[in-house]
C-alpha cells in the first residue's frame, strides 16, 4: 500500500467510542490490500498528476469511512450488504476540497475500469458531494461499474450524469 495505511483504512471514532474491535480478519486485510492495490492507489497517483496539471494543491485523500466490521456499521446505519464490512468499499474526501473536481475526474478515470460502485453521496442542489464512494468489488466478488449519485436528504440513489 503506496499512499494509504491500515491504521487510516480502519480508522473509525465510532468505533472508538463504543469500544468496537474494527480490526479486520485476515480475509478481510486481504480484500484491503487488493482494493488499495486496484483501485486506491492506481486512483491516488492519477489524480496527483491531475491535480498538478490543473494546480489545484494537495492530491491526498483522506478515508473518511473505510473499513466497517460488521457491529461497527450497524452501529453507524450502514447498509446490511454494504462492501465497507469486507475491506472492498472507502468514503474518500480530497484534502485540497476540491470535491466537485473529483468527483468529475473519478468518473472520467473509472471509464473502461473494473469496479463496483462509484457514488457522489450527500450532493448540495448544485451536484457538489460531501464524500465520493469508491467499491471495488461488492459482497458477492460482483463488478457492476454503477455511477450513482444521491442527494442530501433523499432516501433513492439515481444514476450520475454530470
Amino acid at each position: 500500500m503506496k499512499h494509504f495505511s491500515l491504521a487510516e483504512l480502519t480508522r473509525s471514532a465510532t468505533a472508538r467510542r463504543l469500544g468496537l474491535d474494527n480490526n479486520p480478519t485476515a480475509e478481510h486485510l486481504a480484500n484491503l490490500e487488493m482494493t488499495v492495490a486496484q483501485l486506491l492507489d492506481p486512483l491516488r497517483e492519477a489524480w496527483a498528476v491531475a491535480c498538478a496539471r490543473e494546480r489545484w494543491g494537495t492530491p491526498a485523500l483522506t478515508v473518511s469511512s473505510g473499513y466497517r466490521g460488521f457491529r461497527l456499521n450497524q452501529a453507524v446505519g450502514g447498509s446490511a450488504t454494504s462492501a465497507h464490512c469486507v475491506g472492498f468499499a472507502f468514503d474518500l474526501v480530497p484534502g485540497n476540497g476540491r470535491l466537485a473536481d473529483f468527483k468529475l475526474f473519478c468518473r472520467e478515470w473509472f471509464r473502461g475500469r473494473a469496479f463496483d460502485q462509484l457514488i457522489s453521496e450527500d450532493e448540495d442542489e448544485s451536484g457538489v458531494p460531501k464524500w465520493i464512494h469508491l467499491g471495488y468489488k461488492n459482497r458477492q466478488g460482483g463488478q457492476r461499474r454503477q455511477l450513482l449519485s444521491k442527494r442530501a436528504g433523499a432516501k433513492a440513489y439515481t444514476p450520475l450524469t454530470a
